[in-house]
């Protein structure tokens, strides 16, 4: 009897933690999507500024070229994730009604090392003409110990000033982890 008392017991204790122990954070599902929600969040910002927004509201035809965000420490590279986050991107400013230049060129946008800055290349430049592309949309990623850090910039094509500027991070899950590991030149 004694020994029942005592299973009882124990058994209603376990029970109890277990039912006030929650799950320890946002699910897989959750932390995968805040990439989406992140990249959505600083678009919305990048033209919500006060000198993009009229324009983009009135149906201004604006023209945006979108570049594959590239590796801090290596301008040259990019990863899946900088794709990823260009896709997102493009497909954050086309749901705004932007008109955005679709470019698969592999390499043919980057930007120059030369300064320190983000700068447009000569090259960008003269693609950025052949589309009639009145802003470029280019960024930077750097891999921390638990988080990526991105900067995004909206830069005019006819003189690379930069119209809006914008940075967040987001947790490096498994899946961002491993677009990372895949550099592309």
């Amino acid at each position: 009897m004694k020994y029942v008392k005592n299973f009882l017991l124990a058994l209603s204790i376990l029970a109890g933690v277990a039912g006030c122990s929650t799950s320890g954070g946002p699910s897989r599902a959750e932390r995968e999507s805040a990439l989406i929600a992140a990249v959505y969040d600083a678009v919305d910002a990048l033209v919500g500024t006060q000198q993009l927004s009229p324009v983009i509201a009135s149906g201004g035809g604006v023209r945006v070229l979108v570049a594959t965000v590239v590796d801090l420490n290596n301008l040259d590279q990019s990863s899946p994730f900088g794709r990823l986050l260009a896709e997102q991107m493009s497909a954050r400013l086309a749901q705004m009604g932007v008109s955005v230049s679709e470019l698969k060129l592999g390499g043919k946008l980057y930007v120059s090392r030369s300064q320190g800055e983000l700068m447009l290349s000569r090259e960008v430049k003269e693609i950025s003409a052949s589309q009639n592309a009145d802003l470029v949309l280019v960024g930077t990623y750097v891999e921390g110990g638990s988080s990526v850090y991105v900067t995004l910039k909206l830069v005019r094509a006819s003189d690379s000033a930069i119209s809006s500027a914008f940075n967040f991070s987001v947790p490096k899950t498994g899946n961002i982890g491993f677009m990372l590991l895949k550099p592309v030149k």
